[in-house]
């Protein structure tokens, strides 16, 4: 990415990037445009866990990944494409977590000085039922890089670095009917 100052067009690095609104070297335009594709990035990691919580959904899941993106699941699996990622989540819901309550939190984000792509990490806390009933405590990171793809932000890349996996034998309760009875 680049800015014009005093008419002249200047590359703006990661450094002046993290820099923000004091450097002198970034146009406001350039400045709007880190804005805009850091909230873009924050919307599609909120997206990706809407998508996963929602069935998980392939619909929800496709638009959220390139073409040619790769989903690496910990040492379970390896995902690539968009259409094999959507399925493949969407169909793990049969054999793996039915159902799921994802916590995508505390977003960093390093975009690269072209401006359109980028690297992503985010730590995932999550609770989940398998397919077999069982009650699941999960934690870990994910990895990524996105990509600006046409109208949106994808994930080109993610991996997740599940750190935590734990059965949870006394299984989720249906929520009490009122304060007092919790």
């Amino acid at each position: 990415m680049a800015a014009r100052v005093n008419g002249i067009c200047v590359p703006i690095t990661v450094s002046d990037m993290k820099k923000g609104a004091h450097s002198p070297a970034i146009s406001l335009e350039a400045r709007i445009h880190k804005l805009e594709s850091l909230r873009a990035i924050d919307d599609l990691i909120v997206d990706l866990g809407r998508a996963f919580d929602a069935g998980p959904s392939a619909t929800a899941l496709r638009p959220l990944f390139s073409e040619d993106a790769v989903f690496v699941i910990d040492q379970y699996d390896t995902l690539e494409g968009r259409e094999a990622i959507a399925e493949g989540v969407a169909g793990n819901s049969e054999t793996g977590f039915c159902w799921t309550l994802h916590y995508l939190v505390s977003p960093r984000v390093e975009l690269f000085e072209d401006g359109t792509s980028g690297n992503v990490e985010f730590y995932l806390w999550e609770v989940a039922t398998s397919s077999s009933g069982k009650s699941y405590w999960i934690g870990g990171r994910y990895e990524a890089q996105a990509v600006a793809d046409k109208d949106r932000w994808r994930f080109s890349r993610l991996e997740l670095k599940a750190e935590l996996i734990s059965h949870y034998p006394e299984g989720w309760r249906e929520k009490p009917a009122s304060l007092a009875d919790a």
